[in-house]
């Protein structure tokens, strides 16, 4: 019987995290950042941690990356990403990826959730 009372609460703990959850989509993608801007993927939108591949085709130019977490710290990723490479970066729970675009050009990257 209290076997059975564990497996009910550890089901009602479950769906109710799960429902506060939600599914990111689309899984893959482009991203254009204007010159010397910035973007932010993910903020505000409530989600567990994964993990994305994002992949800079320039062969020239490098942008920078920050993952945040849901309180607002800020966190650079090293290297960053560099000029005609590819990098997996964990986005905490939460939390989101920040791109920021040093170049005098606008600039495009793509993604993949893994």
């Amino acid at each position: 019987m209290k076997n059975l009372f564990l497996i009910i609460v550890s089901i009602i703990l479950f769906s109710s995290c799960a429902r506060n959850i939600v599914e990111i989509e689309p899984k893959s993608g482009t991203i254009e950042i204007s010159a010397k801007g910035e973007f932010r993927m993910w903020k505000g939108i409530k989600h567990g941690g994964f993990r994305v591949e994002i992949t800079n085709s320039d062969p020239k130019q490098s942008v920078e990356l920050y993952t945040v977490k849901s309180n607002g710290s800020e966190k650079w990723v090293s290297p960053s990403l560099l000029a005609n490479s590819s990098l997996t970066v964990k986005i905490p729970s939460d939390g989101h990826l920040f791109i920021k675009n040093f170049n005098p050009n606008n600039f495009s990257v793509s993604y993949e959730i893994k």
